[in-house]
């Protein structure tokens, strides 16, 4: 057992084996406790991995997230005392496991070279109260630093250049820009109801509960999802709000074209799969994702050319992966997948 920083544990957990599969999807099911992995080209779920830190309480895998080589990957689990996971891609083998030491845990962000893991506390029972991220050297899951953020933060996004950190916060209806030299707030953009307005309530209250935020590839821009308000905004590095863009109802996760023009967003209130100019934010072009209930994740093939999208499902159905060819709107395949289905993310296969 080796200690992290603040007496927090890293457990170091044996295995071995090759990565000979070709990429996977990585599918986190909150209600089961498992990484679903699926196989992109027929949605075919090749294999279950359990992440279930306290057997018999729904811990909920939250948030999924891969290294920019490839090499590794990160889950986040939300529940109980908030862990880390660490694993190998060569054979999906855990590495290594580490307590948070916060309320709750979101969506992961890597920094372009690797090193680093920010883990921001989706803390939904603090009703409004400031809560924070953990930062986590990647390499030995040591927590280095906390960070006093804002209630609830939901995602931590790296730019492409590695010069900041979006941060949405759904309680405060604001996005924070970290500067990512030091982790320090360098804009806080409060969103309400019209472009550059502050708060519109007071937090724990808001009116358009920013989510999830995507940045242009060429790092001048972050578009995030306004979820209740269904609207995307855009956000230039000065902290200035460009653009807003209304979208069906209740957009969720974002993802970006890499040629930067479009914006793919599933919208969960409509079972639609919105697509957007990146430039005016206009709806260019509606999915219907047949029956599955509430489209939630997101995440695209390395060329761009297919969406898949994790549904979440209801206490009364399974969640479900789709594959959809954005080209014509044509669904590829469905995989009935896991519950609550939130996470998703592209693990390349060796090579790739």
């Amino acid at each position: 057992m080796i200690a992290g920083a603040a007496g927090l544990a890293l457990t170091l957990l044996a295995g071995c084996g090759a990565n000979d599969e070709g990429p996977r999807l990585l599918v986190t099911s909150g209600f089961t406790d498992e990484v679903l992995l699926l196989d992109p080209a027929d949605g075919t779920i090749t294999r279950r991995i359990a992440v279930d830190p306290r057997p018999g309480e729904r811990d909920e895998p939250h948030g999924v997230a891969v290294s920019p080589d490839g090499r590794h990957w990160w889950v986040t689990v939300a529940h109980g005392d908030p862990t880390l996971h660490l694993f190998e891609s060569g054979g999906d083998r855990r590495v290594g496991t580490v307590t948070l030491g916060l309320p709750g845990a979101g969506r992961p962000g890597i920094s372009p070279d690797g090193g680093t893991v920010i883990v921001p506390d989706y803390w939904l029972g603090g009703t409004g109260a400031t809560s924070g991220a953990a930062v986590v050297r990647a390499d030995d899951l040591a927590v280095v630093e906390r960070l006093e953020l804002c209630p609830a933060p939901h995602q931590a996004a790296y730019s492409p250049d590695g010069r900041w950190v979006a941060v949405p916060c759904p309680l405060s209806d604001e996005v924070l820009l970290l500067d990512a030299a030091d982790l320090s707030v360098r804009h806080r953009v409060g969103l309400g109801l019209a472009p550059g307005a502050p708060f519109a309530t007071e937090p724990g209250n808001p009116l358009v509960r920013p989510m999830n935020v995507a940045w242009a590839p060429t790092s001048d821009r972050v578009w995030v999802t306004l979820m209740r308000q269904g609207a995307v905004s855009a956000i230039d590095t000065t902290g200035v709000e460009l653009a807003r863009g209304a979208t069906p109802r209740q957009p969720t996760q974002i993802a970006v074209t890499p040629d930067g023009s479009r914006l793919i967003v599933p919208a969960r209130g409509d079972f639609l799969l919105a697509v957007l100019d990146a430039e005016t934010l206009e709806t260019v072009d509606r999915i219907v994702l047949a029956d599955d209930p509430h489209p939630h994740g997101v995440v695209l093939s390395p060329d761009g050319a297919t969406a898949f999208i994790a549904h979440e499902g209801t206490t009364r159905s399974s969640g479900a992966v789709t594959a959809v060819r954005l080209a014509d709107g044509q669904v590829l395949w469905r995989t009935a997948a896991g519950v609550f289905t939130l996470g998703i993310a592209w693990r390349p296969g060796p090579g790739d």
